[in-house]
């Protein structure tokens, strides 16, 4: 349930008087749900500052820094609230949810398994553990029903964050027209996701060798890569200057998209989902593009 603005004073009010104060939790939540995770963020560490043990308040870090990119301490803030309480579901489906997308089997089934007797009607718990099953066993994976809601954020973003290996293409393909081919088929099945309007590869001079991206029935791919054609190179140039190291990712937000790109080789791939959409499966479908899109440079596509 939404937070009120009068909660949301009264907590924040509670909090200013009293930085130890049990509101910092739910102020934190309220300014997550507003999209102000920065502030929750530091609410939450400062929170835990004065109350180290509070369970709920390291679940909420771990999925705030998990949404930041961070799963090596968004998994820490997991394993310290099961080290508190075992029995925090919360914790332990976030933790399956993350093994299960990093292909760490083995903890997935154990952790799901458990946060599956806590709600039995978890659906993406259920089709996750399925597939975990299966993997652990070798044999096909159950598809999942036709009525399935989209992951969730939590496991899509952990997904992107700490990728697990990619299956490979359908078929196996061989430089040049072959891989071509593959690599514009995959693209073209990238927009037929839910809530994605297009995914696009674009080589290091910016011109699009893979995708479109549709606006209102027009393939708009053209326009996105002049703009974005330099977007590479600048990213690169400002982290090494900062000695951040190199760049892996920048996620535009607009009022009527998200845009992800990330590098390929020395191209790009954007992918623009609508913001109906949880950000955090843009993310997923841009890490998956990211790995048909090294697929295709590896086999010698971009030769």
């Amino acid at each position: 349930m939404t937070a009120s603005p009068m909660q949301v004073r009264q907590w924040s009010d509670e909090v200013a008087a009293n930085p130890g104060s049990p509101a910092f939790l739910p102020l934190a939540q309220a300014y997550r749900e507003q999209g102000r995770r920065d502030a929750a963020m530091k609410l939450c560490i400062r929170g835990l500052e004065r109350n180290p043990d509070h369970v709920d308040a390291h679940h909420l870090l771990g999925l705030l820094y998990l949404e930041a990119g961070d799963t090596v301490k968004a998994f820490d803030e997991w394993d310290i609230a099961l080290a508190l309480s075992p029995d925090h579901f919360g914790s332990r489906r976030e933790i399956g949810l993350l093994s299960h997308a990093r292909g760490d089997w083995g903890t997935a089934v154990r952790h799901l398994e458990r946060a599956l007797e806590a709600d039995a009607f978890d659906q993406e718990v259920r089709d996750a553990l399925e597939e975990a099953w299966a993997k652990q066993s070798g044999r096909p994976a159950a598809p999942r029903a036709a009525d399935a809601p989209a992951p969730p954020p939590a496991a899509i973003a952990a997904a992107v964050a700490a990728p697990a290996p990619v299956p490979p293409a359908a078929a196996p393909v061989d430089g040049g027209a072959g891989a071509f081919d593959a690599v514009a088929r995959e693209f073209r099945g990238f927009a037929a996701e839910r809530g994605i309007a297009g995914a696009l590869l674009l080589d290091e001079q910016g011109f699009v060798l893979a995708g479109d991206i549709t606006v209102d029935g027009v393939d708009r791919g053209p326009d996105v890569a002049a703009v974005l054609s330099g977007a590479s190179p600048e990213a690169e140039r400002a982290l090494r200057h900062l000695g951040l190291g190199a760049w892996k990712g920048i996620l535009v937000e607009t009022p009527e998209a998200v845009v992800r790109l990330a590098p390929a080789g020395d191209g790009l791939v954007a992918v623009a989902g609508t913001r109906q959409v949880p950000t955090g499966w843009v993310l997923r479908v841009a890490g998956r593009a990211r790995e048909s899109a090294l697929r295709f440079l590896g086999e010698g596509g971009g030769a």
